[in-house]
């Protein structure tokens, strides 16, 4: 009975200095930061038609990747709150193919602002008129 409550304890033993060994690894690798996501996807939530690519609060430039669809963005179909002169690199008489990348610039650069941005885009091959929207928070 002696020898069963010794392997019993040695075994224990072990996988608790493991389990230990683990924590103390993972808690060293949260302080170094590992797991934080420094420089993200600066949007909450994004675009659900349009991936993020990047985005330059000193360009004030936000780029977008088209979705699955061939687009067409009429002018002035690009807007934010708060107000800004928004252009779009996809104008309504150049329709964006799929998967092109599409700049939106002159975003208002207001230092700890959330910006709302509303992309209208009609769908070339149905005609149908859509809305997307994402809001940009400003470091």
């Amino acid at each position: 009975m002696k020898v069963k409550g010794q392997t019993a304890m040695e075994y224990l033993m072990t996988y608790g200095w493991a389990i230990l060994i683990v924590i103390v690894v993972v808690a060293a690798l949260y302080s170094m930061g590992i797991f934080t996501l420094k420089g993200g996807v600066p949007c909450s939530p994004c675009f659900s038609n349009f991936a993020f690519v990047d985005y330059s609060q000193t360009a004030q430039t936000l780029r977008v990747r088209n979705g699955p669809k061939t687009i067409s963005i009429g002018a002035g179909n690009v807007t934010s709150n708060p107000v800004g002169a928004i252009t779009s690199a996809c104008p309504a008489t150049t329709p964006c193919e799929a998967g092109a990348d599409i700049d939106i610039t002159s975003i208002p650069n207001t230092v700890g602002a959330s910006i709302l941005i509303t992309i209208t885009y009609t769908d070339t091959a149905s005609g149908l008129s859509h809305t997307d929207t994402a809001t940009l928070h400003n470091k």
